[in-house]
């Protein structure tokens, strides 16, 4: 029972993130939440024993409970952070540029794990739970974010429509070109969105998103007048963007151009820090995420045969922007898979994602 009770407290970690964006505002450090998730909790990596492969819980019944219900209470601990934020520009007297640069950075931070949270509750079979995704989704700013998922399981490893990045890609090109097409997938003259006789439960989510996203800059506009539009919309863009890096960290060198119709069956690359699991409700086990999407975040468990990321999302988001150095990074490290994928460990691991546990056991073993 201690196990799985220290288990479900690392699993509550994503709790954090609106946590400090409210302390930010009520110490006066704007830049909190952003500065403690870039440049703090990396260095934590170490602290936490590795995920193994296959590894999973037998979790008791009340306990299963609490972390099914968890990322629902999260969309109103994110509503009530979000309404601190609104109520602070309401009632400052003057917000510099600086502090409305910092206020964007914690709000795009704090957004950019909700997201993490939506696609949790989207990809479940209850209508109601899909529907509190959609809802985290727009007050994130990213209502597209169902419409596009749907269709990213639905065309795996498609490096012709944009949802594989090519391994010729630059991270550029991809992102520009994915969102384009999502944007009037979502939102053309002639899409669903706009059919009143449409009815799906996607559709539906993709209008219910968008009315909260629509609501949600509204209420910033009124709070804030011009610099609360500054501030959700710099967030809502720069969301936008770091989607588009998600995409193309996790399945580069993994589409149709490269592994032919095994992509088919959906490749995603995969990290074993259990933080970093703990933080995105197990989105960064992404590889097991497409064989079996409906799986939820506490009982998804890092795949045997997967490909494995030679550094952090932080790390590879910023890297993948030099394009040079991105190659240089990952080639190594997907022909190591690709020749041994039952032995995914990719070299140059150690340098960016070792653990006190990976040391002690190392030394024991010799």
């Amino acid at each position: 029972m201690s196990q799985q009770l220290s288990s479900a407290a690392g699993h509550m970690a994503f709790l954090v993130v609106p946590v400090l964006l409210v302390a930010g505002l009520a110490m006066d450090l704007p830049w909190l939440a952003f500065a403690v998730v870039m440049f703090i909790l990396p260095f934590a990596r170490p602290l936490f024993r590795p995920l193994r492969a296959g590894e999973s819980h037998e979790w008791s019944e009340r306990i299963a409970t609490f972390l099914e219900l968890l990322p629902i209470a999260y969309a109103f601990i994110l509503t009530a952070a979000v309404g601190v934020l609104l109520w602070h520009l309401a009632h400052a007297r003057t917000v510099s540029v600086g502090q409305a640069t910092w206020l964007g950075l914690s709000l795009w931070t704090t957004t950019l794990f909700a997201t993490c949270v939506a696609h949790e509750l989207i990809h479940r079979r209850s209508a109601p739970q899909s529907m509190a995704g959609h809802y985290i989704a727009g007050i994130a700013g990213y209502p597209l974010l169902g419409h596009e998922h749907v269709r990213h399981h639905a065309r795996a490893g498609d490096t012709a429509s944009g949802e594989w990045p090519r391994v010729d890609d630059s991270v550029w090109g991809f992102s520009i070109r994915r969102l384009v097409r999502v944007c009037r997938e979502a939102y053309g003259p002639s899409t669903a969105f706009w059919n009143r006789r449409a009815a799906g439960r996607h559709v539906v989510g993709l209008r219910f998103a968008t009315a909260v996203a629509v609501a949600t800059g509204v209420l910033f506009a009124l709070s804030g007048g011009w610099t609360g539009i500054a501030i959700y919309a710099g967030a809502a863009f720069g969301l936008a963007f770091a989607m588009q890096l998600f995409t193309y960290v996790q399945h580069w060198g993994l589409g149709d151009d490269r592994q032919g119709p095994r992509a088919a069956q959906g490749c995603g690359w995969e990290d074993d820090c259990r933080l970093q699991s703990w933080m995105t409700l197990s989105f960064s086990v992404h590889h097991a995420h497409h064989q079996e999407s409906h799986r939820t975040y506490y009982r998804a468990a890092l795949a045997e045969d997967s490909p494995r990321l030679p550094a952090g999302y932080g790390v590879l988001m910023a890297l993948c922007m030099f394009p040079g150095l991105w190659r240089k990074v990952m080639m190594p490290a997907l022909v190591h898979w690709e020749r041994h994928p039952h032995d995914p460990r990719s070299p140059g691991r150690n340098l960016t994602c070792f653990t006190l546990y990976e040391e002690r056991q190392t030394a024991g073993e010799h």
